[in-house]
């Protein structure tokens, strides 16, 4: 019998890679998409499922600077947050650099997870800066990022 709390989770995940791919990328054809996604784990996924994610994140098709058509996240579907969700849920990854550190976060839970931050007041955290789906952190010393990418993953219990 089929578990269908784990297709919820694994589509929930399905939708925040393609949507982030989406955000950083120029997509000509849902077939682009499709290998992009099969290079982020999802190695059976078909063009069908793609049409589906493309069709539940609200993706538009819009013209680029060169002319051609491009995929988009439509700006006027503003994703609901749902307040039942826990913060390790709000989160898809943790990175950082030598100077600073981005939490990538579903749609609409950037500010969620920024304001937990701010509320924790970790000392080593100079600012935090979020959108809807990202949240940039300056830590108070860059010898110190790694450090403050360990306490951020640990208070937000990232896997």
């Amino acid at each position: 019998m089929k578990d269908y709390g784990d297709y919820s989770a694994k589509e929930q995940l399905q939708l925040t890679v393609c949507q982030r791919l989406i955000a950083e990328k120029s997509y000509l054809s849902q077939e682009e998409i499709r290998r992009d996604l099969q290079q982020h784990g999802f190695d059976c996924i078909s063009q069908s499922t793609v049409s589906h994610l493309l069709k539940r994140l609200g993706v538009i098709k819009i013209r680029n600077a060169k002319g051609q058509k491009i995929y988009s996240v439509n700006p006027q579907l503003g994703p609901t947050p749902d307040a039942t969700r826990s913060v390790s849920e709000m989160v898809v990854s943790v990175e950082h650099n030598s100077e600073f550190i981005l939490v990538h976060t579903i749609a609409g839970y950037g500010r969620a997870v920024a304001r937990i931050l701010d509320y924790h007041a970790l000392p080593e955290i100079l600012g935090v800066v979020a959108g809807s789906s990202i949240v940039w952190v300056a830590p108070r010393s860059i010898k110190r990022t790694a450090l403050v990418h360990k306490q951020i993953n640990y208070l937000l219990r990232t896997r």
